[in-house]
């Protein structure tokens, strides 16, 4: 690296020697001292360092030149070279010119002329050592706020990555509850889901006092269809059963599951038992109409649900087990009329519906 340069200005050869003299004595081979015969060859010079990009360190000014003064010099430097510190030399006591000069010009010091050598030397020693510890706390804080952007981008990645990561594993935690919770078949609530989410509704009704139904399915004569067309293709029949309760059902708090085999449940959050009948029907319906081809059943040529609805107002005291087993005795009374139909329990009804 280049050493820095200390500028002497003054119109006068024989100061400038002198002062030339005096300074390499003081600093030694730590600075570069350089001279200019006056302000606008002292400005010239700044400019031309400043372009090879050399640093100034100190520039000393004589007051009083026939082309431009000292303060003015100074001035101007500092303008083109805000670093660099300057120190004016006067035989006359300006005040409004040092004035001027610690105002516009970052004035480190002034020196009356004629000055004291030892007072020149540590007065440049000082000047020298104050700009170097200046530019050296520079790039310690340019170095220290590269590091911040650094430690910041590495903490914003490292946030970044952990967000992802924590993103990552919330999903594979709703996978994983969202498979604990599934029939693996058919997709639908699992038996486990089903009794977790029947108990959650049963007490938040109660507290709300609000109507809860429930609607069980069973597919009429479907060991038949698994005897006569196979398990895969019973696998498919009950995939499209599924498919077609999902399908009907609108609101988000009502659940489908898979209850057994070829049963299936719904669970309908207040709700009153007529809207009850109205879903079953339609879930009833629908499975009609998918057609699929029962050649075996003894109830229609294709195949075809019975369904038992039951709806009550629950109480904390009691258990939901009343309304499974009401829904359940409804479900069995289908079977037992013909099969493909929706029949309401009779035996909740000792509670307000």
């Amino acid at each position: 690296m280049e050493k820095p340069v200390i500028i002497c200005i003054d119109d006068e050869v024989t100061v400038i020697d002198s002062l030339k003299i005096e300074l390499k004595r003081a600093i030694g081979d730590r600075c570069i001292v350089e001279t200019a015969e006056g302000g606008e060859d002292a400005i010239a010079l700044v400019e031309e360092l400043l372009e090879e990009g050399t640093e100034i360190a100190v520039v000393l000014s004589d007051y009083i030149m026939p082309d431009i003064r000292g303060d003015e010099v100074l001035k101007r430097i500092h303008t083109i070279s805000p670093d660099t510190l300057t120190i004016l030399l006067t035989g006359q006591a300006d005040l409004e010119a040092i004035g001027n000069a610690i105002k516009y010009a970052k004035l480190y010091r002034y020196i009356a002329k004629p000055w004291q050598a030892d007072d020149l030397k540590l007065t440049v020693v000082e000047a020298l050592h104050s700009y170097l510890q200046t530019k050296k706390l520079t790039e310690q804080n340019l170095k220290l706020q590269q590091l911040n952007r650094e430690l910041e981008r590495l903490n914003e990645e490292q946030s970044r990555i952990i967000a992802a990561r924590t993103a990552a594993l919330e999903q594979a935690n709703r996978e994983l509850q969202r498979l604990a919770n599934s029939d693996g078949l058919t997709q639908l609530a699992n038996r486990r889901r089903f009794d977790e989410y029947l108990g959650q509704e049963w007490y938040s009704a109660a507290r709300e006092q609000q109507t809860l139904a429930l609607i069980l399915f069973d597919i009429d004569a479907f060991k038949q269809y698994n005897d006569y067309y196979g398990h895969l293709q019973g696998d498919d029949c009950l995939k499209q059963v599924a498919r077609a309760i999902q399908e009907v059902l609108e609101r988000p708090g009502d659940l489908a599951a898979r209850y057994g085999g070829e049963e299936f449940a719904v669970i309908l959050p207040n709700t009153p038992v007529s809207g009850a009948i109205a879903v079953a029907e339609a879930i009833r319906r629908t499975i009609e109409s998918l057609a699929i081809v029962h050649e075996s059943s003894p109830i229609a040529a294709r195949v075809t649900i019975s369904a038992g609805v039951a709806a009550t107002l629950p109480v904390p005291s009691r258990s939901p087990l009343v309304l499974i087993d009401a829904a359940d005795a409804a479900l069995y009374r289908a079977k037992k009329q013909g099969r493909d139909r929706v029949i309401v329990a009779e035996n909740v009804r000792e509670l307000p519906v």
